[in-house]
């Protein structure tokens, strides 16, 4: 399978490097850390999994739930 390093994730998906490391960290998006242990190595990403990653934080387009929210205030 392709895979692809955080800088590229970043310029594929417009998100910071900085932002990639977080997720990763939180280990919301698979990876490989390749290196030494204690050291912190290199990320690999699968396109796939970044592919998906992607799809699943799309919000579809709709009304909101939220009463609050600015584009959903009823006009009086």
């Amino acid at each position: 399978m392709a895979k692809v390093t955080i800088k590229q994730a970043a310029e594929r998906t417009g998100l910071s490097t900085s932002l990639l490391y977080q997720i990763c960290a939180e280990r919301r998006l698979p990876h490989f850390r390749l290196g030494r242990e204690g050291k912190r190595g290199k990320i690999l990403i699968e396109k796939v999994d970044l592919e998906a990653f992607l799809a699943a934080a799309r919000i579809e387009a709709g009304v909101c739930d939220d009463p609050s929210a600015p584009n959903n205030r009823s006009v009086a």
